[in-house]
């Protein structure tokens, strides 16, 4: 992964002067960038070689002033740029500012100067993105995957005098959140996580799955396979204490109902092609799903046929229709659902 490509280069005093960092793990973006600032920059003279701008568009003259002088009683000084929108298809840069960028790039020596771009990419038809992949300089950092999470996170309670089993740590991946589509949570949130259990275990050798349950709050994904579960098995007063929770943990009731007819979606989906044979790896492969979704996907489908879940989307279509309508009101309908009134 390119994290490690630069921690790697870091360390032997290889990083070029321009580089562009983006992706979708922000806290190994900046992770990389304080590694960096630490081998290239003393703290005694920071302040003189170490300067971070929010954007260069409308502040460019400080921008060139600071990178085209020479560091101060160093070898190096870095320039961050933490919101570089100009070099994404979305942003631009005056064709003035952006030619003596063009100049600068062959050449500019004791200064690195990093582009970061979270949660984007830059446009490689632009001519200074193109100039820094000639020079190998553009770096992707993006999440990690089931395999390299569970290990992170055992690390990291490692790393707070505590021991975690494997699976443990799985079970934090799969309920955190950080693994769903489009998520929002990063390794920020996973560290907070990490410190919450390691203050709570403070001294005491090892972290058990009751520990796991009493402390960390389950993502909104987590909670809806759950209640998707109890809602099969017609077990209400399950089903109704996980609908309880999430309510107060503020998750809005809509979005509940939206998430529980995504899930049907997806189980049908998953249940016709079982019928149609497909085995477990291909059904992977074809709804481009993460192991352990497609693995609770698989358990949940045992005893449903797709005639059933069809009727499940149905209802849940028909009394979404009757909230917005304001024929009923949203904690009714949810509790319709969960009390198994579409079974």
């Amino acid at each position: 992964m390119s994290y490690k490509v630069i921690t790697d280069m870091t360390e032997k005093m290889k990083i070029p002067c321009f580089l562009i960092l983006h992706g979708t793990e922000e806290y190994h973006i900046d992770d990389a960038v304080n590694f960096i600032k630490k081998k290239y920059v003393s703290e005694e003279y920071e302040s003189m070689n170490y300067m971070e701008f929010e954007r260069i568009e409308s502040n460019s003259r400080d921008f060139f002033e600071f990178v085209t002088t020479f560091p101060f009683m160093s070898d190096y000084k870095i320039c961050v740029v933490k919101e570089s929108g100009f070099l994404t298809s979305a942003g631009s840069l005056n064709k003035k500012d952006e030619d003596r960028l063009m100049e600068m790039a062959d050449g500019n020596e004791g200064c690195i100067i990093i582009f970061l771009i979270k949660g984007g990419k830059p446009d490689l038809r632009k001519k200074f993105v193109k100039k820094l992949k000639e020079k190998n300089s553009i770096f992707e950092i993006n999440k990690l995957n089931e395999t390299e999470l569970s290990r992170y996170i055992a690390a990291q309670i490692k790393s707070r005098g505590l021991s975690i089993s494997l699976h443990d740590a799985d079970y934090i991946a799969n309920n955190s959140g950080y693994l769903e589509y489009e998520s929002t949570v990063n390794l920020y949130h996973i560290n907070n996580e990490a410190e919450k259990i390691a203050s709570y275990k403070s001294g005491a050798g090892s972290v058990s799955l009751d520990d796991i349950e009493l402390l960390i709050i389950k993502s909104v994904e987590s909670n809806i396979f759950k209640l998707v579960d109890y809602v099969c098995e017609g077990n209400k007063a399950k089903a109704f204490e996980i609908l309880e929770e999430m309510l107060l943990n503020n998750t809005p009731e809509q979005f509940i109902i939206h998430m529980l007819a995504r899930q049907y979606r997806m189980l049908y989906q998953y249940t016709v092609l079982v019928k149609k044979g497909y085995g477990f790896n291909d059904i992977m492969n074809k709804m481009k799903l993460k192991n352990f979704v497609a693995t609770k996907l698989s358990k949940q489908a045992k005893n449903l046929s797709p005639e059933k879940i069809q009727l499940y989307m149905e209802k849940i279509l028909e009394i979404d229709k009757k909230i917005k309508k304001g024929e009923i009101d949203g904690r009714i309908g949810l509790e319709m659902i969960t009390n198994g009134i579409i079974k």
